[in-house]
């Protein structure tokens, strides 16, 4: 390392092992893995939008004619039998996921550069995290490489080797090698798929010819590489010309300018919000790698929880400006498909990518999300009319570019209801941090469709006269059916879906009475309100899953979904429903017991519970087992595989630990853990319109301010005490500590 002291980097005393070892860099749209080989430098480039797949119909209209019949039998207690019709009936058109239709986020290739090594001498690769920048060193040879968010291309400069041969390696296309440069044209199969391209450019000093189906390059004292990826994907313009013309713009300001002004990009936006707490010196000097055997190890490193929280923003910044969200890898994968295709899962995944989005300061990198959900409404509709005979839209769990919103191909898991729903929290809240209101008119109708949905979906339970969800599931758990014995998952009313509906028409009232947009169905909420079922615990003592008090199938599972209005709702605290909040406590500790947060995102969520159960210890405990038992050596999070949700979900519990705003009063240090005695944090964004920064030592805040961007009565608990400020936009005031 250049400093002992404290840094934005990982670094590594050796190349990579593999893909997941590999360093991330990010542009939004692209994206590239850096290996840092001392006789092969490896370069794997992703495009988000390149796909396989293809619009079809997915929507089955047979599901709302046995709607009736499912729901009866789910009523006269025969889950079973509700569960065999809804695996005919309740699912897509094929094969789902598993159909060539849906396709998977795929790789866009391999570049690699193939040089003699005789001197590794000293050999360092780090990822600094300010600037976006990935440097490998040894002997005399420096690689640097970034990739830009404003020009849409990855910039490489390699010097003191040679001589190089470069080839690129990609299934399913075609690759042509001319003078200084490599082309690489492809087109997915299937009606209405996409074509893509990567236009690979070298600028060097030296000599450059084709031969043996390389790019050779001799008597170089330097080279720059360029490439960048397009796709026709919903866009006019050839992918061939639009790379070349990227690539053009980029070599026309040179290496160093687009190197800087990159820099100047990620500086900018990592030095919104701001995390320090006590690093030991003696471990910042050591690679990332044996500081993180060191935590499996069971020590503690407060220098690496910083640098991972850190990491966590890096990654959204380099995976979350674009035309499409951060997928399940956010823009990165190496594989032709991809697990779980690299989609956008709404049952919990995409929508814990941008739990932090809004308290971080990265307000304007939710807007493919926000895009992306209204994309969802505008398909969703046509699921809701052919499948449930509803008005509005729904989305279940799987979508993915094409606009896919029917079911899943299986009812345990591909039934959940409630997915779009769950994403219309993200635009309330996106208001609710900035007071938006030109934003949130924008997105009403997707509100108000949602809502209208489930207004026409909701049926009478006729045995306990509760307004329920039917047929529907737990996200992914399964249940004992009391009279078969057998593993079911189909069910009415599920307590999330009843949290997720509850959450939904509130919300769609507030909006509508910001907006002066009150109509029939804003007036029928509040009767709809006092029908649905309320919480209810088990014999347990923990919240009931489902409405009936079933036995887990599986004691230990990864979604906690019962406690879904712990968080990241806001019907479960412990100040406002202390009796909800101890039911809350005993279902993570029953799931705990039996084995659950043994995934990466998983672990991420148990963080945020205990945060909002102002439980410090555990809450840093969970942290910790995160990056001990669900963290890769580059700090991915491995769920396992690879999937980046953990690594968002962290660090929005990170935030979680340390403030709070979502009852109306900003709460500092709500969750403190006893080892965090010392630190500060800046520029945290709270909902009202609040930034924050702060200090704190011995578990104390002792000085900090606060900026009104929109005024307002801003109600604080600092140290134990409440306070109310009165603010005028613009305003600064010291917290009264």
């Amino acid at each position: 390392m250049d400093s002992m002291k404290p840094s934005r980097k990982l670094w590594y005393t050796a190349p990579a092992e593999d893909w997941n070892t590999a360093l991330p860099l990010g542009g939004g749209s692209l994206g590239m893995m850096v290996f840092g080989g001392t006789e092969t430098e490896q370069l794997q480039l992703n495009e988000e939008s390149l796909w396989s797949g293809y619009p079809a119909q997915w929507d089955d209209p047979a599901c709302k004619e046995h709607l009736p019949e499912i729901r009866r039998l789910l009523f006269e207690g025969r889950p079973q039998q509700a569960e065999a019709l809804c695996r005919q009936y309740q699912v897509c058109l094929g094969g789902g996921s598993d159909d060539a239709y849906y396709g998977s986020y795929q790789t866009a290739g391999t570049l690699f550069i193939d040089s003699p090594a005789p001197d590794t001498a000293g050999y360092v690769r780090e990822l600094d995290l300010d600037r976006g920048v990935a440097q490998t060193r040894f002997g005399p040879v420096r690689r640097v490489h970034t990739v830009s968010h404003r020009r849409e291309v990855t910039a490489s400069r390699v010097t003191g080797g040679g001589p190089y041969a470069m080839r690129f390696s990609r299934e399913q296309c075609s690759v042509s090698y001319a003078e200084e440069e490599i082309v690489v044209r492809g087109q997915q199969q299937g009606p209405g798929a996409m074509g893509f391209c990567t236009v690979i450019r070298v600028d060097t000093d030296g000599a450059v010819a084709v031969k043996d189906g390389c790019l050779t390059v001799t008597g170089a004292g330097e080279l720059v590489i360029w490439t960048s990826t397009a796709t026709t994907y919903r866009r006019e313009e050839a992918p061939e010309a639009l790379c070349r013309a990227r690539i053009a713009a980029a070599r026309s300001m040179g290496f160093d300018a687009v190197l800087a002004e990159e820099a100047a990009w990620m500086e900018e936006a990592m030095g919104r919000c701001t995390l320090s707490l006590p690093a030991d010196p003696t471990l910042e000097a050591l690679p990332t790698d044996l500081r993180l055997e060191r935590v499996r190890g069971g020590e503690r490193d407060l220098g690496l929880v910083r640098l991972y929280f850190d990491y966590g923003r890096y990654l959204f910044i380099g995976s979350a400006w674009g035309r499409l969200p951060a997928n399940l890898q956010g823009v990165w994968c190496g594989d032709m498909t991809a697990p779980w295709n690299g989609d956008y899962h709404i049952n919990i995944n995409l929508q814990m990518n941008y739990w932090f989005v809004d308290a971080a300061g990265l307000e304007e990198y939710g807007d493919a999300l926000y895009r992306y959900i209204a994309f969802l409404a505008e398909h969703g509709a046509e699921t809701a009319r052919v499948m449930y005979g509803c008005r509005g839209w729904v989305a279940h769990v799987l979508a993915n570019p094409w606009g896919f919103t029917a079911p899943g191909q299986d009812p345990l898991w591909g039934g959940f209801l409630c997915g779009g729903a769950w994403c219309c929290r993200h635009l309330y809240e996106h208001y609710l941090y900035t007071g938006d209101t030109d934003f949130l008119r924008q997105y009403w109708p997707v509100i108000e469709g949602s809502a209208r949905f489930f207004a026409d979906l909701l049926t009478e339970d006729p045995n306990t006269g509760y307004l329920v969800t039917a047929p529907s599931s737990s996200p992914e758990n399964s249940y004992i059916d009391p009279v078969s014995g057998q593993k079911t998952s189909v069910c009415a009313g599920p307590t999330m879906d009843t949290a997720i509906i509850r959450e939904l028409f509130e919300i769609t009232l507030r909006c509508g009475q910001l907006l002066h947009l009150e109509d029939e169905l804003t007036a029928a909420l509040p009767g709809l309100l006092k029908r649905l079922p309320p919480y209810r615990t088990g014999a347990d003592g923990g919240i009931r899953e489902w409405m009936e008090d079933y036995e887990q199938w599986e004691p230990g599972h990864r979604h906690i979904s019962p406690l879904y209005g712990l968080y990241p709702g806001w019907q479960i605290t412990p100040d406002g429903t202390p009796e909800l909040a101890a039911a809350a406590r005993k279902t993570l500790e029953r799931r705990l017991a039996n084995g659950g947060g043994h995934t990466g995102w998983s672990r991420a969520w148990i963080i945020n519970f205990f945060a909002r159960l102002g439980d410090g210890q555990a809450a840093g405990e969970h942290l910790q087992a995160l990056l001990a038992k669900s963290t890769l050596s580059n700090l991915f999070d491995y769920h396992p595989p690879f999937q980046i949700d953990g690594n968002f979900g962290g660090t929005a519990g990170i935030l979680e630990m340390l403030v709070q705003s979502h009852e109306g009063v900003i709460r500092l240090l709500p969750a403190l853990p006893p080892d965090w005695t010392d630190g500060s944090l800046t520029g945290v964004r709270v909902r009202g319109g609040y930034i924050l920064s702060f200090s704190w030592k011995d578990g104390r805040v002792t000085e900090g301010t606060l900026t009104s961007r929109l005024g307002g009565t801003a109600q604080l608990l600092v140290n134990g005490r409440r306070f109310s400020l009165e603010t005028e936009p613009g305003q600064t005031f010291p917290l009264p500590v």
